[in-house]
C-alpha cells in the first residue's frame, strides 16, 4: 500500500503582511486542521527588483526555530533552502539543531537557487551552485551517518571534528531535492524525495517516470498555488507560474490528476499574503483535503 498523501502548506514568513503572531497562528491552524507540514520560504538579501515579493522576509531557519516552539505535531520545512548561499557546515549544524529542538520534525527541501543578484550580494559563487549543492548533499549524508561523535570526511570542505547530539530520526532530517530541472531529478534519486514547483501534470509525468527508473521508492511532493474560487479559472502564482483555481471539487480533481501523474503529496500556497489565510487553511483542509485523501 502506498504511503498516505502528504499535504503541506506555505506559511507567511515573507511579504508586507509579515507578523510573528500571524505566522504562528497560521502554523497552528495547519496543525489543528490535519496538515502534515508547514513551510517557510528562503531568501536573505534580494536585489531591489525582487523586493516587492521577497524584500520583507524572516530568515527561514530562524523562523523554523520560532515555529518549533509554537507547534507540537506539525512537520516544519524550508521550501527551498538555498544551500550554496550559506556556509555548508553551518547550514548542516543549524538543521541538526532544529532537528533536535523540534523532536525530529524538520524537513529541508534544498535547491541550488536562481536569483543571481542575491548570490552576488552574498559573495557566493553562482555558476557552480549545482555542483556546490551536490557536494553538500553528499557531505551531509556522510556526516549525519557518523553522528554523534567524531565525524570525518575528505570534503570539500575536509572535516575532522565532533558533531552531536544524535539525529532524532535515523538518517536525520529528510532532504528533498527542490526544482524542475533534470539535474534536480538526478539529485532526488539520491535524497529520495523530489519537490518540483508549479509544473502541470503533463510536464511532471515524464520527469516522475525518469526519477523512478533510477529510484523506484522515490516520493514526489509538488509545491503549487491553489486558490478556492466560485468557478474553475486559469490561475498563476505570485511569480507568474502555473497554479490551480476553482471550487473545492475542481481543486480536488486537479490534485487527483497530479497523483495519477506520479505525485505523492502537495505543498500548497493558499495565498500567503491574504488576511484570511487562517480561514483558507481550515477551509482547504475541510473541503479539499478530505476529498483528495478520501
Amino acid at each position: 500500500m502506498p504511503p498516505p498523501l502528504h499535504l503541506g502548506v506555505i506559511l507567511p514568513n515573507y511579504g508586507e503582511a509579515l507578523d510573528p503572531e500571524r505566522l504562528a497562528r497560521v502554523a497552528l491552524a495547519a496543525e489543528e486542521s490535519g496538515f502534515d507540514s508547514g513551510w517557510v520560504t528562503d531568501h536573505l538579501i534580494v536585489p531591489s527588483t525582487e523586493a516587492q515579493t521577497y524584500g520583507t522576509i524572516a530568515e527561514a531557519l530562524v523562523a523554523l526555530g520560532f515555529l518549533a516552539g509554537r507547534t507540537r505535531r506539525l512537520q516544519l520545512g524550508v521550501s527551498a533552502l538555498v544551500v550554496p548561499q550559506r556556509r555548508s557546515l553551518v547550514a548542516l549544524k543549524q538543521l541538526m539543531t532544529l532537528d533536535f529542538l523540534s523532536n525530529g520534525r524538520v524537513l529541508a527541501a534544498v535547491t541550488p537557487g536562481w536569483l543571481e543578484g542575491e548570490f552576488r550580494t552574498l559573495g557566493a559563487p553562482f555558476e557552480d551552485r549545482g555542483g556546490v549543492l551536490d557536494r553538500w548533499v553528499e557531505l551531509a549524508r556522510s556526516l549525519i551517518a557518523q553522528m554523534p561523535g567524531r565525524v570525518r570526511d575528505d570534503g570539500p570542505p575536509p572535516v575532522d571534528g565532533w558533531l552531536a547530539p544524535a539525529p532524532v530520526r535515523p538518517g536525520g532530517p529528510e532532504l528533498w531535492s527542490a526544482g524542475v530541472s533534470r539535474a534536480t531529478v538526478r539529485r532526488a534519486a539520491v535524497t529520495g524525495v523530489w519537490h518540483p514547483v508549479a509544473l502541470t501534470p503533463d510536464e511532471l509525468r515524464p520527469l516522475a517516470d525518469e526519477l523512478r527508473i533510477h529510484r523506484p521508492d522515490a516520493r514526489i511532493v509538488l509545491r503549487i498555488g491553489a486558490y478556492l474560487t466560485p468557478k474553475p479559472q486559469t490561475a498563476f502564482d505570485e511569480r507568474g507560474r502555473h497554479a490551480l483555481a476553482g471550487p473545492p471539487e475542481s481543486i480536488a480533481q486537479q490534485l487527483a490528476d497530479y497523483v495519477a501523474a506520479g505525485c505523492d503529496g502537495f505543498v500548497v500556497n493558499l495565498g500567503h499574503a491574504s488576511p484570511e489565510l487562517e480561514e483558507r487553511v481550515r477551509r482547504f483542509a475541510d473541503e479539499v483535503a478530505r476529498l483528495v485523501r478520501g
